[in-house]
């Protein structure tokens, strides 16, 4: 059922008490970090191979914990500043991340999912609502965000 499911979530990336603040240009390197060390974010993957690196454009082998002899190949595709692409290759789910702003002009970031969301699992005998969906997806967005924090203040990430 969750190979068909498409979701978007986002989140402001400074909410209220939020410390230190992150600038737009600490959540891009943070997710240029993440598209070369994905292991330290998403906790499913155990594993990253770097196969290619042309700066902006990444081929990558990932091990997910559940099957370390099993891998999977990701194109990830880096538009500067804004947007970064993961295509499972050959013919996979696409997961978007993108950095914008709200109307209040507040730094968002925003998971997109098409066509699955990796090991996301609905609750038993129903279709997933828009409420679980963004409990879920959300929480990936709020991951990152923080791990972007944490290596921020570790002094990790340089803007």
């Amino acid at each position: 059922m969750s190979a068909s499911i498409n979701f978007a979530a986002s989140r402001l990336v400074n909410p209220p008490g939020a410390s230190p603040r992150l600038t737009e240009a600490q959540v891009w390197k943070g997710l240029e970090y993440k598209a070369r060390n994905p292991q330290d974010f998403v906790a499913a993957i155990s594993d990253c191979n770097i196969l290619s690196d042309a700066g902006n454009k990444i081929l990558r082998s990932i091990s997910l914990n559940s099957n370390r002899d099993a891998t999977m190949k990701e194109e990830v595709q880096l538009y500067n500043g804004t947007i970064a692409y993961f295509d499972a290759v050959p013919s996979g789910p696409r997961i978007t991340n993108i950095i914008s702003y709200d109307a209040s002009n507040e730094l968002v970031l925003t998971f997109s999912f098409a066509g699955g969301i990796p090991g996301f699992s609905p609750v038993e005998g129903s279709e997933p609502g828009p409420r679980q969906l963004n409990q879920s997806v959300g929480a990936g967005v709020e991951v990152t965000i923080e791990r972007i924090r944490k290596l921020v203040q570790e002094g990790s990430l340089q803007s």
